[in-house]
């Protein structure tokens, strides 16, 4: 009875954090499309047709897809719960990556701290469970690097924008979907990471790449400190995962 209801607190914390992601985050992106509609639509471009429409699609499809997964997992498989909410938090990512008229950066950093609690207090829960804490915290700590590392897609006065641009949309949406499908496996293999290195190495290339593009015009130091930390982690994942065979 003692675990049923430690594990229905933890089940708690987590859903409340992760509902609290999706309030803010959604508050901050309607704020910025209400800035973007109420603007000067003539001087807009492709790209900003482009981060307004990804943004209006991420949060409707977002929320659909959580009310479903709320639905379908509200009394029964109530951990699976959490799963599905990774791939819906990760819809609502993806508009959150574009950075549109009216963005307010310091709303959206609050909002990516509440799904980390979530994720840290699913990690203490696993812990709790079934011990493992070296893998398991290093397991959180490499996933929240990786998702520091996605590159925001921003516009650009450098030479080569024809190129850098759809490269950085590209290297951010599939950063994005790879996250979303480390985050589900995080909620769903009991906050363990694999260190595959498949995702880890698409982010270094695309990072790179992004980087190097657009260093004469500035170098992007967040993304760079961020995925140089994610490359540690992994060679330490990597090396805990290999000793544990």
């Amino acid at each position: 009875m003692t675990n049923e209801k430690t594990n229905s607190k933890f089940g708690l914390v987590k859903f409340i954090f992760l509902a609290l992601y999706f309030v803010i985050l959604t508050t901050e992106r309607i704020i910025s499309l209400a800035v973007c509609f109420t603007g000067d639509f003539s001087g807009y471009d492709a790209l900003d047709y482009y981060m307004i429409t990804l943004t209006a699609v991420s949060i409707i499809c977002a929320f659909a897809f959580a009310a479903v997964q709320c639905v379908k997992y509200h009394k029964e498989h109530k951990e699976k719960l959490f799963g599905g909410l990774a791939l819906a938090a990760g819809i609502l990512l993806l508009g959150g990556m574009v950075h549109t008229d009216g963005t307010i950066p310091g709303i959206q950093f609050t909002s990516y701290g509440m799904i980390l609690i979530s994720m840290a207090a699913h990690t203490l829960q696993s812990v709790k469970e079934q011990h493992g804490a070296g893998v398991k915290w290093l397991s959180f700590a490499y996933t929240v690097a990786y998702s520091m590392s996605i590159p925001v897609v921003y516009h650009t006065d450098i030479s080569l924008a024809y190129l850098f641009i759809p490269l950085e949309i590209i290297v951010s949406a599939g950063m994005v979907i790879l996250f979303t499908i480390m985050l589900k496996r995080f909620y769903d293999r009991d906050g363990e990471n694999r260190f595959s290195p498949l995702p880890f190495l698409a982010a270094l290339v695309g990072d790179i790449l992004v980087l190097a593009l657009r260093w004469q015009e500035e170098i992007n130091m967040f993304v760079l400190i961020f995925i140089s930390v994610t490359t540690l982690l992994w060679i330490a994942g990597k090396i805990v995962c290999s000793r544990k065979k």
